[in-house]
């Protein structure tokens, strides 16, 4: 049944089978997809790649990785191309010197667009927004058993004085929904881990003050274009029990999260639920 399946998908494109409707300009568009189901299309991503990205991938030792990532690079391509209802051909997406992805020269009805995109242990998260910064980080859920050694790094004082009270395995799990609040907020804060996560709070719904945009890059920045600073808001995603995610994006930005399966039936899924934010 397996195979079956991965050659009937297989035989339209992944250009056909990637289906997502243009975001608002008002809107944070976040999507998680399941590496997995994407799988029979990877000779399609890895032709998406441009030389850049294919380096990148070239430079993981494992095959598995590699194969991940040319999938996670080209979903992302197609992701802001559908989003911004252009051609994938005329996507533009950059590196900074933390690696993170930005969009030079892509607007929104006038307005810079930004990016962030968060992959692991077979997953990836890719979330879009002109209203202003955005962060996104996702990690499998079964990470949580690897967190309660390093909770002095993760933790202000405060936080780990709350987490003190909760039992096994509940701390654990609270313990990585804090880690990827704070993920999301150093990415849209655009400074990567020169800001330890141990000092500053990163509670659910809180609302950040951020005084410049690390996406100012030189081919952006300049008195002409330099952008207001802005608030963000914290919020974690509500995408089931297997993943635990979370963004930061614009306090007035609506946000709204789907799950992008292959398009085969016709349709893209929605993640579980009926809202795509859960407040603290």
């Amino acid at each position: 049944m397996a195979v079956a399946w991965r050659q009937e998908a297989s035989a339209c494109s992944l250009r056909d089978a990637f289906a997502y409707a243009p975001v608002a300009p008002s809107a944070c568009a976040v999507a998680i997809v399941d590496l997995r189901d994407w799988r029979p299309w990877l000779g399609d991503a890895w032709a998406l790649l441009d030389p850049a990205h294919r380096q990148r991938v070239s430079q993981r030792r494992f095959a598995d990785d590699r194969e991940a990532l040319a999938l996670t690079y080209a979903l992302h391509r197609l992701f802001v191309a559908r989003a911004l209802d252009i051609a994938a051909s005329t996507v533009v997406i950059e590196r900074d010197t933390e690696g993170a992805p930005w969009l030079p020269g892509a607007r929104l009805h006038g307005e810079p667009v930004h990016t962030s995109l968060s992959h692991a242990d077979g997953v990836a998260a890719f979330a879009l927004c002109a209203v202003g910064p955005v962060g996104v980080d996702i990690e499998a859920t079964f990470r949580a058993a690897e967190l309660p050694g390093i909770e002095a790094s993760v933790c202000h004082p405060d936080e780990l004085q709350s987490l003190a009270g909760f039992p096994e395995p509940a701390r654990s799990r609270a313990l990585l929904a804090l880690w990827v609040r704070k993920e999301a907020l150093l990415k849209a804060e655009g400074i990567g881990l020169a800001r330890e996560m141990h000092s500053f709070h990163a509670s659910c719904g809180a609302e950040f003050f951020l005084d410049r945009h690390a996406r100012e890059h030189p081919v952006q920045s300049g008195p002409a274009q330099k952008r207001a600073a802005c608030s963000v808001r914290l919020a974690m995603l509500d995408i089931g029990e297997r993943w635990t995610a979370a963004v930061a994006t614009p306090s007035q930005a609506a946000v709204e999260c789907l799950q992008i399966v292959p398009n085969v039936v016709g349709h893209a899924g929605r993640m579980p639920g009926e809202r795509s934010l859960y407040p603290s």
